[in-house]
């Protein structure tokens, strides 16, 4: 993967989340930099590392699952006991999921790679293991499912109601790293929310 110049945030990961409320379950950087990015790289085998996570997961296609609605079109959500589930859902054992100890502020337009040279080097620095290290990262902790329902119903999430799923989020993980990058004009800055 290449270098980037991503700003990471160095506050202690080690409170951990409510490890019983299944909205705010995470999935471990090693889960992320090994499984995960094998995933991508079987279905994007020339961009792999640089491919985009709206490319990962394209929502324009209402009609076609990327990796992460594939891997969870057959799960049951525990949100609302129906089919479809998000990514996070489907993963067992705790080198894979558990109770979120950091928040992932980032934007769809930055690479699978970009994101995992991050979380790795955010272990690194603040001397973690990757496999406790469990990120809250909305492309793979939101049901997707339902925001292709949304999409196909032509309904919008009222502020509100984004506002306050996001809050909560924030206030009981207690820890967002925000990802800047690229370091001259991070993508970040000029997203929508």
């Amino acid at each position: 993967m290449k270098q980037n110049n991503a700003h990471i945030d160095l506050r202690d990961s080690s409170v951990k989340s409510n490890k019983d409320d299944p909205d705010l379950l995470g999935i471990s950087v090693h889960h992320l930099a090994d499984d995960f990015l094998d995933e991508v790289r079987i279905k994007f085998p020339d961009s792999a590392e640089d491919t985009k996570i709206y490319e990962i997961e394209d929502l324009s296609k209402l009609d076609e699952n990327g990796i992460i609605r594939e891997k969870s079109k057959d799960a049951t959500c525990p949100m609302d006991g129906r089919q479809g589930a998000a990514y996070v859902h489907t993963l067992q054992g705790d080198e894979h999921v558990g109770p979120s100890s950091i928040m992932l502020s980032y934007a769809w337009k930055y690479t699978i790679g970009d994101i995992i040279d991050v979380l790795t080097n955010y272990c690194t620095t603040n001397n973690l293991n990757p496999k406790e290290v469990y990120v809250w990262i909305c492309c793979l902790c939101v049901n997707q499912h339902r925001v292709i329902e949304k999409k196909r119903n032509g309904e919008v999430v009222p502020f509100e109601e984004f506002e306050s799923v996001f809050f909560k989020r924030v206030t009981s993980i207690g820890h967002i790293l925000a990802m800047m990058a690229p370091w001259t004009k991070p993508e970040y800055l000029f997203r929508v929310w």
